[in-house]
């Protein structure tokens, strides 16, 4: 659950509402002055129309000109300027929660679609950065529209409630557009995400597209995805142009329908020249920003949904310094009542389970596939969180540390490879440039320092994440370095046997005498069993068979014998 927030803080997003509030008042403050500026031009045309003839005053001509032409062309300026600051502040908001939503997803208890989810958030910080660029404008201008429609009603209430119908026309087949092709949109986002998700699946898996000569199928899913993603690719884009044509239509009416009313106005004597074409243009300007407006109401709902999104995201303070009594690297590893199971699943994997391991004790996790070795692996290194219970280092709990603590008293390795594109040395120091001291110390352990130097680059040859030309032994070995770094309080290893030959399994267990002798509390989950580790093992926790889970002491040579019969029977 999360914690209260501590007074006198704030979350992520109100401290952004908070640095961008002098910006956004500069920008609303430009943009009241751009509207009003616009009315510059009906009250220009009613002075030149219906005064400048009738007094013959060609300075007057001149005075009036020169002042319309500076109030357009400050209105321009502050145009130009409000758009620039809006692009900056989108570049802003992409900067400041783009970094924060991936450091969130990377070291967050997600599922296992991660990366999915770094997409998600990154797709609402991208959003939210494309609506603030460019269509916020219109919904910022929309607010003076009113003004325009009033000014209309002043010079005529008849001009006025044609102006108002046209409004309202407007704004209903903007509604009917949204909705008619709502259906067709979300079938052709889905489609679309069909198409790219077989395609990744097809090159992930290019080796077994060949063999089985699966391309012909594959290309021919492929057609038929694509084939109805085109169709509604053409229903969308069909009802775009009868609905822009619509909206078109409107203005068009719009103007034609001032135009008569206002000469009929001018013929009875109820209205002059000049205030047809004051009406007139005000009319264009309150009809063009409500069209703008309804034209980005899509971009307004995806933007809300977007902020929503992120507000829920950011709304975790950050991490706070947690209130320990004690060093927590000398405190024993405890597991309270920790209980967990799968989303979706009834059953609890573990429940309730209890057990202690003192610095410089290691033990030894065996069992069936699917007992939970990996699950209770993930847990211990916080990757997940038990259902109810506690995962603790003596009294503080290891979701409470802040991610750079607990990254120094936890080393992890998963049971499969995982390498990033890289340095060797910035591997092994977790993508960091690292200690270099703590960087040989960890490949000695692993015994893989001597091999490092004499590559041409040494430690700094660059490796990738799927293929560098090292064997998968190495590979393996360069992980274990890895979790080795700086030698953690906690060490937990995934199946780290597996992929290793006799000679660097031997190594590994040395490594793992001396980090115990060290004083290092280690885990090791195993189904390719090595008689050493069991050896070395102060304790053993047998997952699955007829008691769910049970932890042996390791307290004398017929309690070592029955873990090893234990060790055996699932092997």
């Amino acid at each position: 659950m999360a914690r209260r927030r501590k007074a006198g803080t704030e979350t992520v997003m109100t401290a952004a509402w908070r640095q961008s509030r002098p910006g956004l008042f500069v920008v609303l403050l430009f943009t009241a002055c751009f509207n009003l500026l616009k009315f510059a031009m009906p009250l220009y045309l009613i002075q030149v129309l219906d005064r400048v003839p009738a007094s013959r005053s060609i300075e007057t001509l001149v005075m009036l000109t020169i002042m319309v032409v500076i109030a357009v062309g400050c209105g321009l300026a502050l145009d130009v300027i409000r758009r620039r600051m809006l692009v900056r502040w989108g570049l802003w908001i992409e900067r400041q929660f783009g970094p924060r939503v991936v450091g969130q997803g990377l070291e967050g208890r997600s599922s296992d679609d991660q990366s999915g989810e770094i997409d998600g958030a990154l797709g609402d910080v991208a959003r939210l950065r494309s609506f603030v660029s460019g269509p916020i404008v219109s919904w910022l201008d929309i607010g003076f529209a009113p003004l325009f429609f009033i000014g209309i009603f002043l010079v005529h209430p008849l001009l006025g409630v044609i102006g108002l119908a046209a409004l309202v026309a407007l704004a209903v087949v903007g509604v009917l557009g949204d909705s008619l092709t709502r259906d067709a949109r979300r079938a052709s986002g889905d489609a679309y995400r069909e198409q790219r998700a077989l395609v990744q699946a097809a090159g992930q898996n290019r080796e077994s597209v060949g063999a089985f000569s699966m391309s012909r199928t594959l290309t021919e899913r492929w057609r038929r995805t694509a084939s109805a993603r085109l169709q509604e690719r053409q229903r969308i884009e069909d009802g775009h142009i009868l609905f822009k044509s619509l909206r078109r239509g409107i203005g068009q009416f719009l103007r034609i329908a001032m135009i008569a009313a206002g000469v009929w106005l001018v013929v009875i004597g109820s209205l002059t020249f000049g205030g047809i074409f004051a009406a007139r243009i005000m009319a264009g300007f309150g009809f063009s920003l409500a069209n703008d407006a309804i034209s980005n109401w899509r971009n307004l709902r995806e933007a809300r949904s977007a902020y929503a999104s992120l507000r829920k995201r950011l709304a975790e303070d950050p991490d706070q310094p947690a209130s320990v009594e004690g060093e927590p690297a000398a405190a024993p590893l405890i597991l309270d009542q920790m209980s967990f199971r799968q989303p979706g699943e009834r059953s609890y994997l573990f429940n309730r389970l209890t057990l202690e391991l003192a610095p410089g004790e290691l033990m030894v996790v065996s069992g069936q596939a699917g007992t939970g070795k990996t699950t209770l692996s993930r847990l211990l290194v916080g990757v997940l969180a038990p259902r109810e219970g506690q995962i603790r280092l003596g009294d503080v709990e290891l979701s409470r540390l802040p991610p750079e603590q607990r990254a120094g008293l936890i080393g992890f390795l998963p049971q499969h490879t995982e390498l990033f594109t890289g340095t060797i040395r910035e591997n092994i120091a977790r993508m960091d440039a690292g200690d270099f001291a703590a960087v040989t110390d960890a490949a000695r352990l692993v015994g893989m320092h001597e091999k490092f130097i004499g590559l041409p680059e040494g430690y700094d040859t660059v490796i990738s994440g799927d293929s560098f030309g090292m064997s998968g032994s190495e590979r393996k070995r360069i992980a274990l370095a890895r979790a080795f770094y700086g030698r953690p309080r906690l060490i937990v290893l995934d199946e780290p046997t597996a992929n290793l030959d006799a000679g660097a399994r031997r190594v590994l267990e040395t490594a793992l005498a001396e980090l115990k002798q060290g004083g290092a509390s280690l885990v090791v989950t195993q189904s390719i069993h090595s008689v050493q580790i069991a050896r070395m093992a102060e304790r053993f926790l047998i997952l699955g068979g007829k008691r769910a889970h049970e932890v042996t002491e390791n307290t004398g040579r017929e309690t070592r014998e029955r873990a090893r019969d234990h060790l055996r029977s699932v092997k």
